[in-house]
């Protein structure tokens, strides 16, 4: 895995969100799994932060690609986390984590054709 860090403060004013970070990937198939989440967020497809946490806990936070950018949209702030995607054979292509909301720490398998995005931060990607 090819692993690239990204810092969550700009400045003291200025955070990076996650859908700021998705941004560095194209749209995909992928399965996008939240498997860990601390933070503030608005609630989801009207669930409650109980339901929204029994998902998580169950492993049945899964969304698709516009699924986790709407998740991502409905963030105010991810403190910590753990969010895996996979292909449809079940590789993992990406792990990102979010570090006590210090930065995020991003994995990406070396095959996926995003490897190369990852290599030069802050470029631009088409969605």
């Amino acid at each position: 895995m090819i692993v690239e860090t990204i810092p969550m403060w700009i400045d003291q004013q200025t955070m990076v969100h996650l859908r700021d970070v998705l941004r560095l990937f194209p749209a995909n198939d992928w399965q996008w799994k939240v498997e860990d989440f601390d933070g503030f967020r608005r609630s989801p497809a009207s669930l409650t932060w109980e339901q929204f946490q029994a998902a998580i806990d169950s492993g049945a936070a899964i969304f698709d690609w516009a699924g986790i950018q709407q998740f991502a949209d409905g963030l105010i702030q991810m403190i910590d986390g753990h969010i895996i995607a996979t292909d449809a054979n079940g590789t993992v292509m990406v792990m990102v984590d979010v570090l006590d909301s210090t930065e995020y720490a991003i994995a990406i398998a070396p095959s996926s054709s995003d490897a190369a995005v990852l290599a030069r931060p802050g470029a631009p990607v088409d969605q």
